[in-house]
C-alpha cells in the first residue's frame, strides 16, 4: 500500500467502556474538520442466530461483513478507518488489518473502574441480555489489562466523550492537512 493507505483505528475495551460512543464521536469531529473516513461498529456487522460454534462471538461474520462495506466505503477515499470492538488479542486486531489491507494500524483500549461499567451496562441493556453482558465486562476488563498490547490506554471514568475522542484525535495527528503516523 501507498504511504496515503488508510490508517485503521481499532477503539477496543471491555463492555460496558463506550466504544461506539467514542468511535462515533471521533467520526463527528473528524467530519467537522474535512478528514475523509469510515466508522464501523464491527458488532453491528455480527447480529445473526444462531451462531456457529467455531464462531462464537462472530469474528468471521464480522470479518466478512467488514470486507464488503469497506470495499464499498473506499469508493469516497477515505484516510481514516476507525473501527469499535472488543478485541482481545494481538492476532484479532491483526486479522482486521489483513482483512481491510491496513498498513498502519493504531490499538486504543479504553478503560474504566468496575462500577461504572456495571452502571453502563445496566443503563444499556434492559433485557435478557443483562446478567450476561455485566460479567463478561468484569471479565474483560480484568483480562483486557492483563495481556495489554494496545497502543494507547484512556480512561473513561469522569471524562467527556469529547474530550476522549479528541485526545484520540490529537494524540495521532488526524486532521485535514496532516497524514496519520506509523505507530
Amino acid at each position: 500500500m501507498s504511504s496515503d493507505a488508510p490508517h485503521l483505528i481499532l477503539i477496543s475495551g471491555p463492555v460496558g467502556v463506550g466504544k461506539t460512543t467514542v468511535a462515533q464521536e471521533m467520526s463527528n469531529q473528524l467530519a467537522e474538520t474535512g478528514v475523509a473516513h469510515t466508522f464501523v461498529d464491527l458488532d453491528a456487522l455480527t447480529y445473526t442466530y444462531p451462531r456457529r460454534d467455531d464462531d462464537p462471538y462472530g469474528q468471521n461474520l464480522a470479518l466478512k461483513n467488514l470486507q464488503a462495506v469497506w470495499a464499498n466505503a473506499q469508493i469516497y477515499y477515505p484516510r481514516v478507518l476507525i473501527i469499535a470492538r472488543v478485541i482481545e488479542t494481538a492476532a484479532g486486531a491483526l486479522e482486521i488489518a489483513d482483512t481491510v489491507n491496513a498498513s498502519e494500524c493504531t490499538i486504543v483500549r479504553l478503560e474504566a473502574q468496575d462500577e461504572t461499567l456495571l452502571n453502563r451496562v445496566r443503563q444499556r441493556e434492559q433485557g435478557a441480555g443483562r446478567a450476561w453482558h455485566e460479567a463478561r465486562a468484569l471479565e474483560l476488563s480484568q483480562s483486557l489489562s492483563e495481556t495489554d498490547f494496545a497502543n494507547l490506554v484512556l480512561g473513561t471514568d469522569d471524562r467527556s466523550v469529547g474530550d476522549i475522542a479528541n485526545e484520540i484525535i490529537l494524540g495521532l495527528q488526524l486532521n485535514s492537512q496532516s497524514k496519520p503516523n506509523k505507530l
